[in-house]
């Protein structure tokens, strides 16, 4: 099926395009940000230059002020005119003092008037005349300036009387310089004024708008100084901006602020001078109509690029189609196996065709390779289990590249011992198998001559000698063997036993090794644990017959007849010990313990019970006795599995049988107490010696016969009193008393009053 329309072309030209496209869009952005970026920086760079340059211009002019006014008051005819009185005999002083106030350089500061307030002799000197305090007419405007706390201090006019009322007629439009002599003194002498005007500090801005709104604020928020002469003494307490400013941490910075949906960048100043406020105020739209003109220019210019990529695009895509259409032709012949997807392309096409031939090598590559490796192992297993015919054995061989033995190999059958007292369980056997047989072929890997295998439960392994000597041979297995024990311990944390065949001499004999193995490990009853067991050895064990210890039998099953549990397994200690004093064949052993096993099952038989209480799982003890591996195990085994459970079905049994006698006795006394009944009558009907019957009374109910009986015959004698109207010497005749007195004595031991009181209480 070929597709209509090249879909890996159309794709290949939106790739290219692609790729030209969004780099020249990412740049064109990147620069238009930074550009715009930039010029927003450069703005706000110059905008604090200009800032510090107008805080030095006013800060200068300041400090010459206060420089003039300091050296005008610390001049001897000023501190002259401090003790003289306004008379005609001091008018040279006085004009003296109003000379040096003339001629003061005020000139460059722009100064519009002077004035010296003598406060103890009660006259004024300014730059129209002298005067006396009480007619002053800007009195009521000095005693508001002396109110204010400092001794040197600038302060703006509207600060003093925002209504204008302290100054008379005039204008507040100036900022004064007060200084109060002497400096120190809690009620100052006499007082120095200095105004200059606002537009003196306007002067000394540029009325250029073309960086913002330039403004100098007093520390009480009156405008002082701007670019801007209409807004000069205004009050800006309230303005965002100026407050935002007064908030910031530093004494300089800058931030942005929205005011009537319009963004402001602000840039302030604080003087720690006299704590004026400095600000630049810049809108940023007009800070961004020069990165507007970047980002026209950059915008045509990635169009430009965009323009030439797109023509590249159609280009370049036609000449990377052309090897794809060929190979699509091609892969297209091939019959498709299911139906075909509604959207594929080229790619999709070639990709499904290849994929069914890739899978179908991979999925024959993988059943070879799996078929092999199991082929590889069920040859070994039948070398271990059976043996082949020798012309089998060496087409497998060939087949599997197995190496043909030039020198005598051993097999190793490994088994673990226990899991008790491991973190394992009898369920985990085969995993614990497997990592064995793992453990095994990494650290026995240069002298194995076959890959280990598991069979049953049994680790099986056949290695190389290295020599055609006996003992070298024995050595070597040893201490392969010693390998295996001491890494598995350290690794999985359990104990394995291992047995080592004789010499193998060819391919043929595995099995017979193996089966060698097997036999050598039966003979681990006698050598316990972590055992190694040379096939050697087992074969030159000497022919001693152990000899049966019938005493310590007999003693054992007088034990489980009395129910001793500890005194059983005493002895049964000291019989297993006995049993395996002497070496001899593993059959030899088998045998006194199946002798022992029989004779218990005997006691068992004779208490009444079956041999089922102690068959598990519906294995015959016999099979359970023949899977245990050391004297260690057949001792537990025989205590817990055996003996135990005798014990407990002969304990069980006793008890059943003790109840039973009880509730006989007691069934006689409740039937026959008013006769001459003994405990002699009751132990010969029940066939029992009294002693006997004695004995279970006390030891199952706590009961003396004599007790109870005499007890049971005094509540039936109160439920007659209470019950019926028998006379009390009828009571005492129906209960074999002798006599009346001889039941009442009786009935008020046991009640602690009368018959007769018994009963008047009762009714």
């Amino acid at each position: 099926m070929k597709l209509s329309v090249s879909t890996v072309k159309v794709r290949l030209v939106i790739i290219c395009i692609l790729i030209g496209t969004i780099p020249a869009i990412i740049v064109g952005v990147f620069s238009t940000y930074s550009g715009s970026k930039s010029v927003q920086d450069k703005v706000n760079e110059g905008n604090m230059r200009n800032l510090v340059q107008v805080q030095m211009s006013v800060e200068q002019l300041l400090y010459t002020a206060d420089h003039i006014m300091t050296q005008f008051i610390e001049t001897p005819v000023v501190k002259a005119s401090l003790h003289v009185d306004m008379q005609g005999e001091n008018f040279l002083i006085f004009n003296t003092v109003e000379d040096a106030i003339n001629n003061l350089p005020t000139y460059s500061l722009g100064a519009s008037e002077i004035c010296f307030v003598n406060l103890d002799r009660g006259w004024v000197i300014d730059n129209s005349g002298i005067f006396d305090l009480e007619d002053y007419r800007d009195r009521s405007y000095v005693e508001e300036l002396i109110k204010k706390p400092g001794t040197s201090f600038w302060i703006d006019e509207l600060s003093i009387d925002p209504q204008g009322n302290a100054a008379g007629e005039g204008v507040l439009d100036s900022v004064c310089l007060l200084k109060k002599w002497p400096l120190f003194a809690a009620e100052p002498s006499c007082v120095a004024i200095m105004k200059i005007p606002y537009s003196q500090f306007a002067n000394l801005i540029s009325e250029n708008k073309a960086l913002g709104d330039v403004m100098v604020i007093s520390e009480d928020g009156y405008v002082v100084a701007h670019n801007n002469k209409d807004e000069l003494g205004k009050n800006y307490g309230s303005v965002a901006y100026y407050l935002k400013a007064r908030e910031q941490p530093g004494d300089r910075g800058r931030f942005t602020i929205k005011m009537d949906n319009v963004d402001y960048s602000i840039n302030y100043l604080t003087s720690s001078y006299n704590n004026w406020t400095y600000l630049s105020v810049t809108s940023i739209e007009d800070i961004s109509k020069d990165s507007r003109a970047i980002g026209w220019f950059t915008f045509i210019a990635c169009l430009m690029v965009i323009l030439v990529v797109n023509v590249a695009a159609f280009i370049i895509s036609s000449r990377f189609y052309r090897p794809i259409q060929k190979l699509y032709n091609m892969v297209v012949r091939v019959p498709a196996r299911k139906e075909p997807s509604k959207r594929r392309d080229e790619f999709g096409l070639i990709e499904e065709r290849i994929n069914y031939l890739m899978k179908d090598n991979f999925r024959l590559n993988r059943q070879l390779s799996i078929q092999y490796d199991q082929l590889k192992e069920y040859f070994i297993l039948q070398l271990v289990l059976r043996g082949l015919d020798r012309e089998v054995i060496e087409s497998r061989l060939k087949l599997y590249g197995f190496p043909v033995l030039t020198e005598p190999v051993c097999v190793l059958v490994a088994r673990i011992d226990t899991f008790e007292g491991t973190i394992y369980k009898s369920e985990d056997k085969d995993l614990m198998l497997f990592a064995i047989n793992n453990i095994v072929g990494e650290i026995l890997e240069d002298i194995i001559v076959l890959k280990p295998i598991v069979v049953e439960e049994y680790q099986v392994t056949i290695i190389k000698t290295g020599s055609d000597k006996i003992e070298e041979m024995r050595e070597c297995a040893f201490a392969a063997t010693e390998k295996i024990q001491g890494t598995v311990k350290q690794t999985l944390k359990i104990s394995v036993s291992i047995g080592i065949s004789q010499p193998v001499l060819s391919y043929n004999d595995i099995n017979r090794g193996y089966c060698e193995c097997i036999e050598a490990l039966k003979h681990q009853i006698s050598l316990g644990y972590g055992a190694i067991i040379f096939y050697n050895d087992v074969q030159n064990l000497g022919g001693l017959k152990p000899v049966f210890p019938e005493k310590l039998e007999e003693e054992l099953l007088d034990a489980v007849k009395t129910c001793s549990y500890k005194k059983a397994n005493e002895l049964l200690h000291q019989f297993i010990n006995r049993i395996f004093m002497v070496e001899a064949s593993r059959h030899e052993y088998q045998s006194s313990l199946v002798r022992l096993l029989t004779d218990l099952l005997q006691v068992l038989k004779d208490s009444g019970q079956s041999y089922d209480a102690i068959v598990k799982e519906g294995e015959s003890v016999y099979e359970q006795l023949f899977r245990l591996k050391t004297a260690g195990e057949i001792e537990k085994w025989f205590s817990a599995e055996v003996i135990k459970p005798i014990i407990d079905n002969i304990a069980l049994s006793e008890k059943n049988q003790y109840r039973k006698i009880v509730e006989q006795v007691l069934n006689i006394i409740h039937e026959e107490f008013h006769t001459e009944l003994t405990l002699e009558d009751c132990a010969a009907r029940l066939n029992y010696h009294p002693s006997y019957i004695r004995r279970i009374l006390k030891n199952e109910s706590g009961i003396v016969f004599s007790e109870y009986l005499a007890q049971y015959r005094i509540d039936m004698a109160k439920k007659w009193l209470a019950e019926t109207d028998m006379k009390i010497a009828d009571i005492a005749e129906k209960l074999k008393y002798r006599n009346s007195e001889n039941f009442i004595r009786f009935f008020k031991k046991y009640t602690g009053m009368t018959p007769g009181k018994y009963r008047k209480m009762s009714k």
